[in-house]
């Protein structure tokens, strides 16, 4: 029965170790993403009570105490369109 448990949890679309990109934690300031690496991966629950996977950050080049949980929603894949996307959200910033 223990597998059944397993297939009711997210998978998580980065794993620990993978280099990514993080938008900006903090909603006060501009929205512009960051490259960062993935610490640790977590499965947590949302305001809704949903599972959901969350990503402990290391923005790249920041000192530790940056580090930061964040959701799915906010990390993408470190990919040439996301990397001309994070371009064109710096020269809009």
């Amino acid at each position: 029965m223990a597998g059944h448990a397993t297939r009711s949890l997210p998978t998580p679309k980065h794993e620990q170790g993978d280099t990514v990109l993080c938008y900006e934690p903090d909603p006060t300031k501009a929205r512009v993403l960051y490259e960062a690496k993935v610490l640790e991966v977590d499965i947590t629950k949302d305001e809704k009570g949903k599972k959901v996977p969350e990503y402990f950050i290391h923005f790249n080049g920041w000192n530790k105490s940056w580090d930061r949980w964040v959701v799915e929603e906010s990390v993408l894949k470190n990919s040439e369109a996301n990397q001309a996307l994070k371009a064109k959200l710096h020269e809009n910033a």
